[in-house]
């Protein structure tokens, strides 16, 4: 590997205004520092890993074990000298044939080796950061109250999760509190462990959990789980579940979604259609619970079948999921709660054909069930499952689920859901409810659902969905949606119904909504909603994004009567927590409030770090210096230091490369950061330590002036006192120092190869409240 040097022409540097001194630093290609650097390295093209290497002074780098450890290079053994701190094997010597690309730059070295010198996958070490030790809560509140007609009424929900990870090993319980005019609820959701054996591609749980299974439902129980690692895959992609519910609000609602009677999901959404992505799935084998609950107090129930939170899809790689325990019941439940064993798996059967069994035993209960993924045509799938279950008592029946995807063209995907259910069939959960009154859709005999999506450059994006319970006795309900949107020139129009049916009970909107943007940060959209309980509203809103931590939206509605509604929301991300907050009033005087807040805390051994986004199972704890406010970019949102120069990354993807960056325009003035970025790849459950080397500099502009008072040339040399140079005079009298020391001491170059000397001592400088420090500075001859 050749030095490479960069040739000058003395006499043309010259007439051009430019030192010809300087010519001779910058011979030399941009090079490291000597010494040990952490760096990036990448090898034949892959993703950079972090890496420790040793520098010789001229900035080639030295090899040792650890760094072509990092590289997965083998290489023969007594390839190093004994100390490679005092002695350094260039790469062109230890591996010829090597490319090597320095990028000091970037903080890159890339190497390109041929591919029987790499490691095989098995044997290469792994490339992920693993370990780390911190304490976590998380919280999120809500509170709703509001006055109508004399009446006042008032909701509290409070979650908290409390953990720790350590070694790996991921310790969280989750609580909830309600209250809901004067009545209270406390529920321990769950308290569970989680470690992933990466050796064999699988993750262990431990405690109270919620059972996971392609099969079977998803009974809260407390024991033991061992699935696979998803995240280990090649073919993981993110996180959350993908189960998505949409549904049309006819004022500012709280949404709340159950499963098994137990709340998965709370949140506010502002009048008009709504879309839940990703929620946090007790199962896929059991249907969602939705109640909207308007500001009047009016509440509509539906439901969402469990066939359609699972896609159709052979691109999943086979799974398996062992489960041993005893049953928990929840909500004070008092029935019996049996212990459990439960066994499923997944085979490939060729490229087309995925099959899935699996058998389930209790006390006084069995289950069995087997299920058959198939690839029809190119572009259709079809899925067909089947459960069979016993009781002691004698009680049996069977659970039949099918499904059909297909793509119809570019653009436009139709699914198609169907399950019957004889009356004898349980899931464990179910065993021992004596009544069925409660809920008499989730005992239904058959449901079936289509649903229709196509998006188009020019068409918009247009998706449909129809979906029918048939009860016993002629207990039946019915669901119809359909939603179309456009975007022209940032321009979006969109409009929905809606169409619900619950026995005798009918109830159908529509909404038409228009918005437009107001320069960068700001839309204005105006709408008009249709439905049988509120009738004709319509409307407009104003929203601004001020900042990344700030945002609010001033909307009027006026009813078909002529009354107007004023509604307000604010939503801000003051650096340590996220908030929301709401107000509406009506013209018959009513008032509602509501105020949400969330985000978590770290607990680590250097104190206790705010993050505005609750801690995943995977964080890190940043460092930047010892100030306030410095912002930085996570792969989950943006987060400040807080007064120890410490903040948090709240979710780091397990397995994947994240990258982390500072906002350098929110650096103090007299801070500086060589290395503005860092990427990491770690592993589930760690907590990495992200410290970003920061100094403290003193940034100084100079007009400097020669003793006949004229400026010094711009393109002429700087050097300090021991003639080494530093900069070039970067216009017409003006030296930019990037760090000026106590005591400036300078040689600046004059025409005619004369020199002038200065000295200035900083300290004497009045404080500015600018970027950098100026000073007149007189420079002397002689």
């Amino acid at each position: 590997m050749a030095q490479a040097y960069a040739g000058f022409d003395r006499s043309v540097l010259k007439a051009r205004g430019v030192d010809p001194q300087i010519a001779e630093y910058f011979r030399h290609a941009p090079r490291f520092p000597a010494g040990r650097n952490r760096i990036s390295l990448s090898v034949n093209g892959a993703s950079a890993v972090q890496a420790s290497a040793i520098f010789d002074e001229s900035g080639q780098p030295c090899l040792d074990a650890s760094l072509l450890e990092r590289a997965g290079i083998a290489a023969p053994s007594g390839l190093y000298p004994e100390s490679v701190e005092t002695q350094c094997l260039p790469i062109a010597e230890g591996l010829a044939g090597a490319q090597v690309w320095l990028e000091p730059g970037q903080n890159l070295v890339r190497l390109l080796v041929p591919t029987d010198w790499l490691l095989a996958p098995a044997t290469q070490p792994k490339a992920w950061t693993s370990g780390g030790m911190a304490g976590v809560l998380n919280y999120d509140a809500l509170m709703v109250a509001g006055t109508a007609d004399g009446q006042s009424s008032q909701y509290r929900s409070l979650g908290t999760e409390l953990g720790f990870n350590a070694g790996d090993w991921v310790v969280r319980s989750r609580q909830n509190y309600t209250s809901f005019d004067g009545v209270a609820r406390f529920e321990t959701l769950y308290t569970q462990a989680s470690k992933t054996w990466e050796r064999y591609g699988a993750q262990v749980q431990l405690g109270q959990l919620n059972m996971r299974s392609a099969l079977f439902a998803g009974e809260p129980f407390l024991g033991v789980q061992i699935l696979p690692e998803t995240a280990l895959s090649q073919v993981a992609n993110g996180l959350g579940s993908g189960a998505l519910v949409q549904g049309l609000a006819y004022s500012t609602a709280r949404i709340e979604v159950r499963q098994s009677g137990v709340v998965i999901y709370n949140t506010l959404v502002p009048a008009g259609p709504f879309t839940l992505n990703d929620l946090p799935l007790l199962s896929e084998r059991l249907d969602l619970e939705v109640s909207v609950l308007e500001e009047n107090g009016e509440r509509r129930d539906f439901r969402v079948p469990a066939a359609n939170l699972r896609p159709v899809s052979l691109g999943a790689m086979p799974s398996y999921a062992l489960a041993a325990g005893k049953v928990r019941r929840l909500n004070q439940d008092g029935r019996d709660t049996p212990s459990f064993l439960a066994l499923s798996r997944d085979w490939r059967l060729g490229p087309i054909t995925q099959l899935s069994a699996g058998l389930m035993g209790a006390d006084e209960y069995r289950s069995v069930g087997w299920g058959i993924d198939q690839a029809l045509t190119r572009n259709m799938t079809a899925r067909f499952q089947q459960l069979g279950s016993r009781t002691a008592r004698g009680t049996q029946g069977h659970d039949l689920q099918a499904a059909v995807s297909t793509v119809l063209g570019e653009g436009l995907s139709v699914g198609l859901t169907t399950g019957r259910r004889s009356k004898g069939f349980q899931h464990l959960a179910e065993t021992g409810l004596t009544s069925r009154a409660d809920d008499r859709l989730a005992w239904a005999e058959r449901h079936w659902a289509i649903s229709l999506r196509h998006a188009d450059p020019r068409w918009g994006a247009l998706s449909g969905s129809l979906t029918r319970y048939s009860g016993v006795a002629g207990r039946d309900a019915a669901r119809i949606s359909t939603a179309w949107s456009q975007t022209f020139d940032r321009t979006t129009l969109s409009l929905s119904a809606q169409h619900d049916r619950v026995g005798q009970t009918r109830n159908t909107g529509v909404s038409a909504n228009l918005s437009l943007p107001l320069g960068r940060n700001r839309r204005i959209s105006t709408f008009a909603r249709q439905d049988d309980v509120r009738g004709l509203r319509t409307g407009a809103r104003y929203a601004e994004q001020v900042s990344d931590g700030l945002g609010y939206s001033i909307g009027v509605d006026r009813s078909a009567t002529g009354r107007d509604d004023l509604n307000a929301r604010l939503s801000g991300l003051p650096r340590y927590t996220s908030i929301d907050l709401g107000f509406s009033r009506g013209d018959a005087g009513g008032r509602h409030y509501d105020m949400a807040l969330r985000g978590g805390l770290a607990l680590h051994e250097d104190g206790v770090t705010p993050s505005p986004y609750p801690l995943r199972d995977t964080f890190g704890l940043i460092k930047v210096g010892d100030d306030a406010g410095v912002k930085i970019g996570t792969p989950h949102g943006p987060v400040w230091t807080d007064a120890a120069g410490r903040a948090v990354a709240s979710s780091l993807p397990a397995y994947r490369v994240s990258r982390v960056e500072i906002d350098t325009t929110s650096l103090p003035r007299n801070l500086d950061v060589p290395n503005g970025f860092q990427e990491v790849q770690v592993a589930r459950g760690a907590v990495p330590r992200l410290d970003f080397q920061a100094g403290s500099v003193r940034r100084l502009m100079l007009n400097i002036r020669t003793e006949d008072g004229a400026p010094v040339t711009k393109g002429f040399g700087v050097y300090d006192q021991h003639s080494q140079y530093l900069t070039t005079v970067v216009d017409t009298g003006l030296v930019y120092l990037d760090d000026a020391p106590a005591v400036v001491q300078l040689r600046v170059m004059l025409p005619d190869d004369r020199a002038c000397s200065l000295e200035l001592d900083t300290g004497r400088l009045p404080v500015s409240s600018g970027p950098y420090d100026s000073a007149d500075v007189v420079c002397q001859t002689g």
